[in-house]
């Protein structure tokens, strides 16, 4: 029975599985149908979760298409008896997973697994990073990786850390990586978690030998008040094709001391392609007369200052500060809603909301 939208020329597809896993007969025979009624796929997309003979099915087709560069399944957790087979598509550019305790990576060994010649852009998702750390030894090593993606519900230590930003470093090509992305994932109905591990940017360095980087995003469950002036300088330095820059925790992890100054972001100055800014700073110790005249970021267009806080006395201070620096913001500075039992997190919420109105007026006044 051929499925009535295929066409023998039919470069993507996409297919979605409901929540109900019951009738995977039409599935199956999709699935068995696509190498003969679609020769010319190239991307293959599964959304939802399959059950096991659905999954062994879809990995089947893939194998099957001679074209196919780009197969995206993230939302079934995959088994090494499912994994293994992927290896044999050489020709993949484009590949998405997920990981969890169903695939055991550290019992494969060295004899069972080639590399992805041909990738150049992953994206996982996994319960713990580890499980990630291991798919990297094992499947990435020679892969001419362009862009790598992480996402994780489990807690990132110290440790993990480490493992996981250092196996980058000795993996990863250096010359070619453009895109690094690791956040951790939020639960719907997550508390607030006051013990959450410190950010040792000593683990961050370790990406700085990606020269061309032009995409970081590091958003995890971790203390970011380590994070300083030193740091944010040296990254606009070793990353000066920087387009976006995403380094702030996840959810409400508090930071008691943030070591990042206002006048920090200056050092972004030196960042002429930087579009999209996320970090969290302290303005609470403004300077008398914070420097305004200098050089300014001008490609600058979106800015979250996620839970960044300043008293109200150097609200004009900070607005024509933020201004010298990123004088072309085309949306408002956005800003991290607080917690309900956050004593002052609605007070904040008010002070950026008179910084955007002030910003507003220096730029009609510009």
């Amino acid at each position: 029975m051929m499925v009535p939208f295929m066409a023998a020329s039919l470069r993507h597809l996409a297919i979605e599985f409901p929540h109900s896993r019951l009738s995977p007969g039409g599935a199956l025979q999709l699935f068995s149908e696509l190498k003969e009624q679609t020769p010319l796929l190239e991307r293959l997309e599964i959304r939802g979760e399959m059950v096991s003979h659905v999954a062994i099915a879809a990995i089947n087709a893939a194998m099957s298409l001679p074209q196919l560069d780009t197969f995206l399944a993230e939302d079934s957790a995959i088994t090494v008896k499912l994994l293994l087979p992927l290896l044999q598509l050489d020709h993949l550019r484009k590949l998405s997973l997920k990981l969890d305790e169903n695939t055991p990576l550290a019992d494969i060994t060295a004899d069972c697994f080639p590399t992805f010649h041909s990738l150049e852009t992953v994206h996982l998702n996994t319960t713990a990073p580890s499980f990630a750390t291991l798919f990297i030894l094992k499947f990435l090593a020679g892969s001419p990786l362009h862009e790598f993606t992480l996402a994780f519900c489990h807690t990132l230590n110290q440790d993990h850390a480490m493992q996981l930003l250092s196996t980058m470093a000795q993996t990863f090509p250096h010359n070619s990586m453009i895109t690094i992305r690791v956040w951790g994932l939020v639960n719907a109905g997550e508390q607030r978690d006051d013990h959450a591990h410190m950010l040792d940017v000593g683990i961050l360095r370790n990406l700085f030998v990606f020269r061309n980087l032009q995409v970081f995003t590091f958003n995890v469950k971790m203390n970011y008040g380590p994070i300083d002036d030193k740091f944010i300088g040296d990254l606009t330095i070793v990353w000066p094709e920087l387009r976006a820059l995403s380094l702030v925790p996840t959810g409400w992890t508090p930071c008691t001391a943030i070591n990042l100054r206002l006048e920090g972001l200056i050092h972004f100055t030196k960042s002429r392609n930087l579009i999209y800014l996320n970090v969290l700073f302290d303005g609470r110790n403004m300077p008398r007369n914070p420097p305004t005249n200098g050089p300014c970021c001008s490609s600058l267009r979106h800015l979250d200052v996620h839970a960044s806080s300043f008293h109200i006395r150097d609200l004009n201070a900070v607005t024509s500060l933020i201004f010298a620096i990123f004088p072309n913001l085309k949306d408002a500075i956005k800003s991290l809603e607080p917690p309900i039992e956050e004593e002052d997190g609605s007070w904040r919420t008010l002070l950026w909301s008179s910084v955007n109105r002030r910003y507003n007026s220096c730029r009609s006044d510009w």
